[in-house]
């Protein structure tokens, strides 16, 4: 992998990981623009980790009132979003670690990817037509983070946006459109951490073999356009403009579907 070509990648998986659109698939695609026939996992995850730096900056705010929450005096509601943030990461985990290898599979198929960007738009499509979701973040239960973690699991596989899909799991269960992102991006930071943990060793070996100039790149690229995407989604998401995003992925997927033949 040439810098050149982990920039491109990086930028895809920034604008991407953020804005509804799914990141990994787009990874795949655009890896098999460039000829990369056998995934790398290393390297997706390393761009990952540019885009939880993205998410930590932007949310930095949230993140010390949750940290301030533990003290003496702390807020006892933020105490309660880092449990929900907890039970949230609980399916996303067990998901991850029992079907690792299934979704590895997956990361090889643009004919997977043509599919999974269709439900993606559909998710998107209905999210935008949820009336009455007024409930705050700190109001939110146990059982809400239960299941936008288990959705967030499930998004792992290539072409489901990990955010549209829990963005539009949280509208779906009243949850306010302001709320529902934040707790997306806040739980998406225990899952890239768990992913990369998983394949540390794989980027430490991409470092050794000479592949770390690269990786550093995309790094770099997928955290600076990626706190560009979220302040777009934040922007979107009060005027409620979803559906455009639905109808990208629909086109995407009707390309793929045309290119595959």
């Amino acid at each position: 992998m040439t810098i050149i070509d982990a920039i491109i990648l990086g930028l895809v998986q920034g604008l991407t990981e953020f804005l509804p659109v799914s990141s990994s698939g787009h990874l795949v695609i655009g890896q098999h623009l460039l000829n990369m026939r056998e995934p790398n996992l290393a390297f997706d995850v390393v761009v990952h980790l540019g885009t939880l730096l993205a998410v930590m900056v932007y949310f930095r705010e949230d993140i010390q009132k949750i940290l301030l929450s533990f003290r003496e005096k702390g807020d006892p509601q933020w105490r309660w979003v880092f449990l929900l943030v907890v039970v949230g990461t609980i399916p996303t985990g067990f998901i991850g670690v029992l079907f690792k290898d299934v979704f590895e599979e997956m990361f090889s198929s643009v004919s997977v990817v043509s599919f999974t960007l269709v439900v993606t738009g559909l998710l998107l499509f209905m999210a935008d037509r949820v009336r009455g979701a007024h409930r705050p973040l700190t109001e939110m239960k146990s059982i809400d983070a239960l299941v936008i973690g288990l959705v967030q699991g499930l998004a792992i596989v290539p072409g489901i946006s990990r955010s549209g899909s829990t963005i539009a799991t949280g509208l779906f269960l009243k949850i306010d459109a302001d709320a529902a992102a934040r707790f997306s991006f806040l739980l998406s930071i225990p899952a890239i951490m768990g992913a990369v943990t998983l394949q540390s060793k794989e980027i430490f070996g991409h470092a050794l073999n000479g592949s770390g100039a690269a990786f550093l790149a995309g790094f770099l690229t997928a955290a600076a356009s990626g706190w560009l995407a979220i302040k777009i989604l934040m922007a979107v998401l009060k005027k409620k403009r979803l559906t455009f995003f639905s109808i990208y992925c629909w086109c995407l997927a009707v390309v793929l579907f045309v290119w595959l033949l």
